[in-house]
């Protein structure tokens, strides 16, 4: 039970927009990938099913990107690391811990793995950069030159509090006929 809660945390995290294999040129990307990106901050996921049972798991994490490599820190709401993932253009690597180590051909496989259903764990790396990526997005709302508001992949996706690095509160929901979604990132630093 403690490994599936530990699971579901990272896969929740991954849900929450930190975790990409690919990194795609985009026509209005504000960095490039030789460029650093550092996030810091927390999130929230809670899945209901349509039987009516919740799992729900909070935690923090630490994002750092540099060209192709992506490392994530995981953390329990009292701060210490449940895990590592490493992912680059080879695949994706999540270490617990205890040493285990669970391996798949991209972030989105990793996640299918891990829980037994998709996520679009790719498309939330674009998300985290106030950027939407190359897949087709319906109501697409802007502010002040800044993204707040899309549909994609069937999530609707809401984007707020933007630094200059990109949104510092991302708000995630998906429905679908046997269970919703729910999730939230808050950016610290």
């Amino acid at each position: 039970m403690k490994h599936r809660i530990q699971q579901f945390a990272v896969a929740a995290i991954l849900v929450g927009g930190v975790v990409g294999c690919s990194v795609t040129p985009h026509q209005d990307t504000r960095y490039t990938v030789q460029d650093q990106f550092q996030r810091s901050g927390r999130f929230a996921l809670s899945v209901e099913k349509n039987t009516g049972e919740r799992d729900a798991v909070q935690g923090g994490f630490v994002w750092n990107e540099q060209q192709q490599r992506i490392q994530l820190d995981l953390n329990n709401p009292m701060g210490s690391v449940l895990a590592r993932v490493v992912a680059d253009e080879q695949g994706a690597q999540l270490h617990y811990p205890n040493g285990d180590i669970e391996y798949a051909q991209s972030a989105d496989a990793l996640v299918a793995q891990l829980l037994g259903y998709e996520l679009p764990v790719e498309g939330m790396k674009d998300w985290l950069h106030g950027q939407t990526g190359s897949r087709p997005v319906s109501d697409l709302k802007r502010e002040q030159d800044q993204i707040v508001y899309f549909q994609q992949d069937n999530w609707r996706v809401r984007l707020q509090r933007y630094d200059e690095l990109g949104p510092r509160l991302l708000q995630m929901n998906r429905t679908q006929p046997s269970q919703s979604f729910s999730v939230r990132i808050v950016v610290d630093y």
